[in-house]
Formats: structure tokens, sequence, C-alpha cells
């Protein structure tokens, strides 16, 4: 509309003052996102060399992040949408990390998770695993705002091989993209991406400890789990994941598969309950948790204990 009220003007279609007029009505939002901000998460939007770029106030941690086009659900656009993004998730597992901790973000997407770890455990190294192009970008581009490393981010998927694959990319809503089309929409693309195995990729990295796994690969964690199955046997991390019945469903196998999968290698799942974690049993149609954490509970004795609520 900008450029239209501009192009309109320099044709001579319209004179001075209705040009005036007419890009007052587009720049009077700017006050409205003044007030809008206000009480929120959002310390300030700048504009700058063409991009948007978002402050964040998260947990007393500030967090800086550009803004992609056309993406409707980023990180920035919940903030002004909700107030702020995950947050009772976000403050949870900012819990779960502590210094020196070592940390894969599967799934890393924009880079929430990893940049507020980050910012809040000293001497943290966090892993970042984002195969969509556009999206390990911005992910650099974020950690590069915040004044972090890039070297540990990685423009590749985690799975039960090693190859390269095709991605949909749904082009409105890029959180949703995956292996499969989960909203069956023709709004996606097809974008050819590498997958690897943990237990292939992990030697690589050059450590001896791994102590968090967060895993957010929109249905295909089961594939990512028994990619990583004798990483996780060595170092028994404590493993946060995403599970949806409506996605694992499109890949061929059901959330109970990764708790057995977990439970036989000695883990037990929990879920979050106002803060606390509480056992839990099975998925099944009444089930409304879509976040599970998996605990050993011979390394993780002393955290369960502390974050335990009552059992389910």
């Amino acid at each position: 509309m900008l450029k239209k009220h501009k192009t309109a003007f320099l044709n001579n279609q319209i004179d001075k003052f209705q040009y005036l007029e007419r890009m007052y009505e587009s720049h009077k939002i700017l006050y409205e996102y003044a007030e809008f901000i206000e009480k929120s998460d959002v310390a300030d939007i700048t504009i700058k060399n063409g991009h948007v770029y978002f402050n964040f106030l998260s947990n007393g941690l500030q967090i800086t992040m550009v803004c992609l086009p056309f993406d409707k659900s980023s990180v920035p656009l919940s903030f002004l949408n909700f107030g702020s993004y995950e947050p009772d998730e976000t403050k949870f597992l900012l819990g779960l990390v502590k210094n020196n901790d070592v940390v894969l973000d599967i799934g890393a997407n924009s880079g929430w998770y990893t940049l507020n770890w980050l910012k809040k455990a000293q001497k943290v190294t966090v892993y970042s695993f984002e195969p969509i192009p556009i999206l390990y970008d911005n992910l650099i581009q974020n950690l590069i705002l915040n004044r972090e490393q890039v070297k540990n981010a990685f423009n590749f998927g985690l799975s039960d091989v090693n190859k390269d694959v095709d991605f949909f990319f749904d082009t409105e809503r890029f959180g949703a993209s995956s292996l499969v089309n989960l909203r069956g929409t023709k709004k996606t693309i097809k974008v050819r991406c590498a997958v690897k195995k943990l237990d292939d990729v992990f030697p690589s990295l050059g450590i001896n400890r791994l102590d968090f796994v967060k895993c957010d690969t929109e249905g295909a964690e089961l594939l990512v789990f028994k990619g990583g199955v004798e990483t996780i046997k060595k170092y028994q991390p404590i493993v946060f994941s995403e599970i949806l019945r409506k996605w694992s469903k499109k890949f061929g196998y059901h959330p109970n598969d990764i708790i057995n999968l977990f439970r036989g290698l000695g883990y037990e799942c929990y879920v979050i309950d106002h803060g606390k974690i509480k056992r839990f049993g099975r998925v099944d149609d009444e089930t409304t948790q879509t976040n599970y954490l998996f605990f050993h509970p011979q390394k993780h004795a002393q955290i369960i204990k502390s974050l335990s609520a009552r059992s389910c």
C-alpha cells in the first residue's frame, strides 16, 4: 500500500495533500504498535536495512530476533499476538539446563530455545539442528545478533538414516514444515535437505557428555530417537519432546511407541503439571498433553525428587 501511494504521487495521479492523507492512514499504525507492546515482553521493534528486529525481555533475559516475512507463526509475531512465546515451557526448560551442560536443540527453528539457554547458563554448549535452509539462515542471523557463536549450528536434521530427503516447507507457518505435508495445505513446497543419525553425528562433535535433549521435529520424533538410541543409552540425558498424536499418525506410529522406546532404555515418562512433574503412563484418546519429559530414575533421582508432583 505504501508503494502504491508513493507511485501514484510520483506519477501525478494524486496531489501532495492527498498523498499525505493516504500515507498517514498507513503510518499511524506505528503509534498503535507503540501502545500495543507497552506492557508486553516486547521491549522494542526496530526497522533497519530492510529487516524487522524484535527485542524481548523474557525470564529476565534480553533476546533479539529478526522477524521472517510471511511466517504467520514466528516467535516475534507470537509475542505480538499473545504477549509471549511458550512461556511455561520456556521457563521450565530454562530451569533444567545448568551451567556447563551440553544440550541438543533438535528442530531448532529460528533458535528461541537455543538463545535462551545460551543467555541463561554459564559455559553451556548448545548444538542446534535445523534442516530447512531459510530457518537455518534465520537461526544464524539470530545467533549473530545476540553475539553468540554459530559453529554449533548445523544445517541438517536428525533422523534414523543418513541421506538427502524431501521436506515439505510450509510457506505460511514455517514451524509446521516436516517430512510430510502435515497440514495438507497446497501452500507447501518441497525442499531437499540432509538428515543424519545422531549416533553417527555425536562422536564427530568431540565431546564426552550430553545432559539435555530437546526434540521438536513435527511428527518425526520417533525417527530421531531411533537414530540416537546408542547415544541416549550411553549418556542418559534428560529428554524433552513434543509428541502429537495427529502428527505421529502421519508418520505411521503412535506416541506410545516413543514412550516404550525410552522405557526400554530404562527411562520413566513425565509431564509438566503447574511447574512440577508427574509420572505419566500411556497416551490415549483422552490425553491432552503434547510435551513429555524422560528422566533416568537413577541418574536423575535428585531432579525427579525436587520437581515431582503427584503421580498420574
